[in-house]
């Protein structure tokens, strides 16, 4: 990580994000989670996974990579645009 020289860092780690339009409620991704951040949600007849307590996300990657139907992205936090995870 960089700093700008005044001791804030310019570029942070990826933050997580569930497209629940994606999202098929197979919950892969809250059993991938090692610090079980991630929830299903129920709307109705559907569910969808839900990240909570986002700051206590270690940005491991590990939900992003369960996930079989690519809904959920790693977000970069300094400029908010999604970028791919291999």
């Amino acid at each position: 990580m960089e700093t700008d020289g005044s001791g804030t860092l310019t570029d942070l780690p990826d933050v997580p994000k569930i497209d629940s339009a994606r999202c098929s409620g197979c919950g892969r991704c809250v059993a991938a989670c090692p610090l079980r951040l991630i929830t299903l949600e129920v709307s109705g007849f559907s569910k969808s996974a839900v990240l909570c307590n986002v700051e206590l996300c270690t940005r491991c990657g590990q939900c992003v990579k369960s996930c079989l139907l690519n809904a959920i992205m790693a977000i970069r936090k300094s400029s908010d645009k999604a970028t791919p995870e291999a």
